[in-house]
């Protein structure tokens, strides 16, 4: 079993806490560390019998391993300080706010041989699970995804690339390892600092196109992939959970995926990697590579709204 901590106890932090509390075969829940004092005082009242630590150096003293779900600023900081104290490290996405951080955080891993699992969740999800499975090692020719949401002020410290589009990109580079040739942005901003809605067409080495686009100002959430193939178009409704084929022929089937939960699945993910000495599904590698495409999509974006709201004012 696993003495894990918590770091970060906001609203993600919290549904985090519940499916490791779901799983007590895999995880000992030793307690949980947040900077604010009153999310603290709130959160014992809520659950008396969890173990609050006044400081993030006493929870890593009785763990084996931390989950990280604090800010994305936080996360290199508080990653380097519980791999130098030898702990097993889950990281949400993004791994960092800065690539050299990232970077740094996979050497400093690799010295002290400790695991780092980067929570790409949608690696997790049932019918990426079941998209990977259905088209193996078959070329893609064009991928799409839309993922949109309303305007909510949680996850608007970073941008829409780092907070909603990162995971198709994790996506994209898991299912295409060629190299990106060409890069092509749009972007408006609109509800933050940063850029509130990006369309990114990447073209790649071995002909493969992806389109993804990213919004928080939309009226209503969306989550779909479309990806065309030589003899088949597949279909993904991510919210509810649909999965459809169109053959070269246009006959249509429906493919039933069997329902888990992604989180869970992700932290079962991370017990048996960690018992094992496994490198697991999403390591830190993966989370340098898309944080890296991320942030060149990212500033791409901002120039993009530089440059257009120069015209504007001339």
């Amino acid at each position: 079993m696993i003495r894990i901590g918590l770091v970060g106890m906001g609203y993600l932090g919290r549904i985090h806490l519940k499916v490791l509390q779901d799983l007590p075969a895999h995880f000992q829940i030793a307690g949980v560390f947040d900077h604010n004092t009153d999310r603290s005082i709130e959160l014992s009242t809520e659950a008396p019998a969890l173990t609050i630590f006044a400081s993030y150096p006493e929870l890593l003293q009785h763990t084996d391993a931390v989950a990280i779900i604090a800010s994305t600023p936080a996360h290199y900081e508080l990653a380097t300080q519980a791999v130098r104290a030898a702990k097993a490290v889950f990281i949400e996405k993004p791994i960092c706010s800065l690539l050299s951080d990232a970077q740094h955080l996979k050497v400093l891993a690799e010295q002290h041989q400790v695991l780092i699992q980067v929570g790409h969740i949608e690696r997790y999800n049932p019918l990426i699970m079941a998209l990977f499975s259905q088209i193996e090692a078959q070329p893609i020719h064009v991928l799409k995804s839309n993922r949109s949401a309303p305007f909510q002020l949680r996850g608007s410290e970073v941008s829409v690339v780092l907070d909603l589009m990162i995971h198709d990109i994790d996506l994209v580079l898991a299912l295409n390892k060629a190299a990106i040739e060409t890069l092509e942005v749009t972007a408006k901003q609109e509800q933050s600092k940063h850029p509130d809605e990006v369309w990114a067409k990447l073209t790649f080495s071995n002909g493969m196109v992806a389109e993804l686009f990213a919004s928080r100002m939309a009226p209503q959430r969306t989550r779909t992939i479309d990806l065309t193939l030589a003899q088949e178009a597949y279909h993904l409704n991510l919210i509810n959970q649909e999965f459809s084929i169109q053959s070269s022929s246009a006959e249509s089937n429906t493919i039933q995926v069997k329902p888990h939960n992604a989180m869970q699945q992700q932290w079962l993910d991370f017990a048996h990697c960690y018992q094992q000495q496994l490198v697991p599904r999403v390591d830190v590698q993966a989370g340098i590579a898309a944080l890296q495409l991320a942030l060149q999509i990212e500033a791409c974006a901002k120039e993009y709204i530089s440059q257009n709201t120069m015209q504007s004012i001339q």
